[in-house]
């Protein structure tokens, strides 16, 4: 008992080293999305009013796309004791990361019912680098992840001890009320394990009809009203009509292309073989199955460049083998719970598959919990399958393993430290900071600032590194008509004006600091100081007229 509880301890302080250590420096950089959170949570703070005066939100205006605001909250007290900076934003998300790896090994223990294989996989977990890139920055999704991965333990255990289950559906909504994706896989996932689970959930229904069970039922269904009102917005749907491969006409084109090559445009035939269902089912799968590649998964990761580490998969190569014998050995054997791991795992990229960007690891980022218990007792399997072999064998083999294993997570640490920030440095906005400590010291000379928009939504990154006074900011606040993917913008505030700089306004404005790129600013402007990337190329140069 000692030694697992010794065990647990060192996985613990190994997952915190992961996620904690250089917070603010790794990911180099800080999104726009991370300054909205923290910029949100400071004006709150401030004023009880999000960045455009709305009170106390439940989801976040923020660029037209009404984030869910669970994290925002969470974010809040760290933004008042430790100030409105990276640290602030991303130690939530570090703090529910290392919340995980511990509610894994729970979970394992109670659904293989085994501690070695809850020891391999809350490991494996620590060491993920699916799940330690979430855990680094401020994602809403891993706090998502790890509200899911509590709602499961808690049901689990809920089914001997029902009274758990109030707090397991709690745990499930408050997924919902953190990201987008679960509030289409929890409901979905939640109505399988009712199927599964008929006869233990049949019995809720006389602790339902208790005064106690009542009033929890009556919670719960309160909790529900303001996500189901959510729903029913405009501004609730809006992140899925911009997100949603149903939005793209490419296939409904092609109906109407095929449909025209038969001899009678509007036949029976023609419309029975070409329409919506035939166009954009496949289109569904065909994002589905993406996320079960191989090369998603083990070899390359995620195409989306703020969602991968260079040259590293999801998971470890090694851990193909791991899945593989886990995957096998589930299916064989006798698991009580073995039918839940399957369904999660059917379910978990649902809410990605449905966006038009796939494979996606920030959207599907819950189907790593599930993999890796298959990873983790595919390894205690396979540890328990060597004892046949000779000691000599068995000591080669698990040398070969751990070797393996040790060389790809010092590889993956080295892309993530060294070779990350260099080769994507638009990935995490790098430079911003920096640019606006240099705005600091030349503005007060300039009647006017424009900064290029080419980078994302460059107007939270100058609130937030300023510190910009909410209650001056919120009568200001304004946003942009929505672009084609449903995002508006800030397009000014103050004396700062966001937007392409044009050679045409270089020549004929007067008093007015100019920050765009280099591509926009040419060497013969009035050059006063510039910003380079971490890997030397210019960020911002800044021109003066």
């Amino acid at each position: 008992m000692k030694n697992i509880n010794f065990l647990i301890i060192i996985i613990i302080i190994l997952a915190s080293a992961l996620r904690l250590i250089a917070l603010d420096k790794y990911p180099a950089g800080f999104n726009a999305d991370e300054a909205a959170i923290g910029y949100n949570a400071y004006s709150l703070l401030q004023t009880g009013k999000d960045e455009y005066g709305t009170p106390w939100p439940l989801s976040f205006k923020s660029f037209g796309d009404f984030k869910p605001g669970l994290y925002f909250y969470f974010v809040m007290p760290a933004v008042a004791v430790l100030g409105l900076n990276e640290w602030a934003v991303r130690i939530p998300s570090a703090l529910f990361g290392i919340g995980t790896v511990i509610l894994v090994y729970f979970l394992a223990k109670e659904i293989f019912k085994e501690k070695k294989i809850a020891l391999l996989s809350s490991t494996l977990l620590a060491i993920s680098p699916w799940h330690i890139h979430f855990s680094r920055g401020g994602w809403e999704t891993n706090a998502a992840t790890f509200f899911i991965s509590l709602g499961v333990l808690l049901l689990i255990k809920g089914l001997k001890n029902k009274w758990l289950l109030f707090w397991s559906m709690v745990s499930f909504l408050a997924s919902m009320y953190t990201y987008q994706s679960p509030r289409l896989v929890v409901p979905i996932f939640l109505i399988f394990l009712l199927i599964l689970y008929t006869e233990e959930f049949n019995s809720m229904i006389r602790i339902i009809r208790t005064k106690v069970g009542g009033i929890s039922l009556m919670i719960l269904i309160i909790l529900s009203i303001p996500l189901l009102l959510q729903f029913t917005s405009g501004g609730g749907s809006s992140r899925f009509q911009g997100l949603s491969f149903l939005s793209d006409s490419g296939p409904a084109s092609r109906v109407n292309e095929l449909r025209g090559e038969h001899d009678a445009l509007d036949n029976i035939y023609s419309k029975f073989i070409h329409n919506k269902i035939t166009a954009y089912v496949p289109s569904f799968l065909g994002h589905y199955f993406d996320h079960y590649k191989g090369d998603f998964l083990f070899i390359n990761g995620d195409p989306l460049i703020r969602n991968k580490v260079p040259d590293v998969g999801q998971f470890y190569l090694i851990e193909v083998v791991f899945l593989i014998v886990g995957f096998l050995a589930l299916i064989k054997r006798k698991i009580e719970h073995k039918k839940l791991i399957l369904i999660w795992i059917i379910i978990a990229p649902l809410a990605s598959s449905i966006t038009y960007q796939t494979p996606h690891a920030l959207r599907s980022l819950n189907i790593v919990i599930p993999l890796t218990l298959v990873m983790g007792y595919g390894l205690y399997v396979l540890g328990r399958w060597l004892r046949r072999f000779s000691n000599i064998t068995v000591l080669l083999i698990i040398t070969f393993i751990i070797v393996i294993l040790s060389f790809e997570f010092v590889h993956y640490l080295e892309s993530y430290y060294i070779h990350y920030p260099k080769r994507y440095p638009l990935a995490w906005e790098h430079g911003f900071k920096e640019m606006v400590v240099k705005l600091g010291k030349y503005e007060n000379q300039y009647e006017k600032v424009v900064i290029t928009d080419i980078y994302d939504q460059p107007y939270i990154l100058v609130l937030f590194y300023k510190k910009y006074d909410p209650v001056k900011y919120h009568p200001q606040a304004l946003l942009s008509p929505r672009d084609k993917f449903n995002f508006g913008t800030v397009i000014g505030f103050d004396k700062y004006q966001f937007h392409s700089i044009k050679p045409e306004e270089l020549e004929n404005s007067k008093n007015t600091l100019f920050i765009g790129t280099e591509q926009e600013i040419p060497q013969s402007a009035n050059i006063i100081d510039k910003i380079f990337f971490s890997n030397g190329e210019v960020a911002f140069v800044f021109a003066k007229t």
